[in-house]
């Protein structure tokens, strides 16, 4: 896991939701948000900015 991902993780279980709650808030695909949180992936600046907001 890189830190980004790791981050994002750690941003989603602070607010209890699960892969799927939180991809669907952020508008990506929970297979895409698996990918990252496994750092296997990264996110778009329209994700982060999502996570942000």
């Amino acid at each position: 896991m890189n830190e980004i991902g790791y981050r994002i993780k750690r941003i989603r279980k602070e607010n209890n939701l699960n892969q799927s709650q939180f991809a669907q808030s952020i508008g990506i695909s929970q297979g895409n948000l698996s990918e990252i949180e496994m750092g296997n992936g990264n996110p778009s600046a329209e994700t982060l900015i999502s996570i942000r907001a």
